[in-house]
């Protein structure tokens, strides 16, 4: 069964604010330097969530969206949300190198978001490779993979299967520890990151990768985003410093796991914020309900980035 029939993509609240605060990275970089005529490249589904924002936010018209399977391709062509959205039908792997060779698009910085729902392996390895070979300069890399620990074999054989999927950046003295329950996801992203590092220096880009996105979270399987900047040398040192600055959003210490909040909730709290001091959840029940200190701490750090869902009767 496709992703698409299982869950709705525009309803998780934790997925809704690590795309926004990825998308108010990707913002923050153009602002920085030159990123116009970008590209959008991404999996849409049938809801183009990160379409519309591509769009809406960045300014980014011409947008391309990968389909292998035969119903949801049919279903995204229909849903497409703007005329200047492509639908591709295949595999990531085999329409990227398409893409690479059209003209109209291979001399434009991308936004390259690969949102994949099941785990690292060896068809990310693929388009990793393709990527750091082919995409454009000043391109941007985005990948999301399942970080659930059961999707990487048995415990005991965990450390042998990442060293199977990232190669040499895996440490020889790996432990037990670091590849089990919530430190597998730092892990995995620790790993991903420097895999894409390793794969774009051996291609010898003259401007590198600059790692900028590192996030984790969770709405019902932990979920792992990476990524960062195909930059020209001569913006580097910028990029650099950008996602350097201790206010670059894209790397939280902590995973998004948002709480799920009613409409009356979610309106009384971002009423209280900003708050020099803090949420507290004194505060919170004097609102005349309760919520876990760590429920009120991802609220007060997100709040921005919170999504109001409603149902429309008509």
């Amino acid at each position: 069964m496709a992703s698409f029939d299982v869950v709705n993509y525009s309803l998780r609240p934790s997925k809704s604010i690590q795309r926004q605060v990825v998308f108010d990275g990707v913002r923050l970089l153009q602002n920085a330097i030159d990123l116009n005529g970008m590209v959008y490249v991404g999996f849409g589904s049938v809801w183009f969530t990160d379409f519309v924002l591509a769009h809406r936010t960045l300014g980014i018209d011409d947008m391309v969206s990968i389909e292998a399977d035969d119903v949801g391709f049919s279903r995204a062509a229909f849903n497409t949300p703007y005329a200047t959205v492509r639908v591709l039908h295949g595999k990531s792997f085999d329409v990227l190198p398409t893409l690479f060779a059209d003209e109209a698009i291979a001399q434009r910085p991308w936004m390259i978001w690969l949102d994949y729902d099941y785990e690292f392996d060896e068809s990310l390895q693929t388009d990793v490779r393709s990527i750091a070979e082919n995409a454009p300069p000043n391109s941007v890399l985005l990948l999301t993979f399942n970080g659930q620990d059961a999707k990487y074999g048995e415990a005991n054989d965990r450390a042998e299967r990442l060293r199977g999927l990232f190669g040499s950046v895996v440490p020889d003295d790996l432990s037990k520890s670091a590849v089990k329950d919530e430190r597998l996801q730092q892990t995995l992203a620790d790993l991903a990151t420097d895999f894409v590092r390793g794969v774009v220096g051996e291609t010898s880009r003259p401007g590198g990768f600059v790692p900028a996105f590192r996030l984790v979270y969770k709405d019902t399987a932990p979920m792992i985003t990476v990524g960062g900047v195909l930059p020209t040398p001569s913006v580097v040192k910028t990029v650099s410093d950008l996602v350097a600055n201790p206010t670059w959003p894209c790397r939280p210490v902590k995973p998004i796991v948002a709480p799920h909040l009613t409409i009356k909730e979610a309106t009384v709290l971002q009423a209280l914020l900003p708050r020099p001091e803090g949420l507290s959840r004194a505060a919170v029940k004097a609102l005349g309900f309760d919520l876990e200190d760590e429920q009120i701490e991802v609220f007060a750090t997100y709040y921005r980035q919170y999504p109001s869902f409603a149902q429309i009767i008509a």
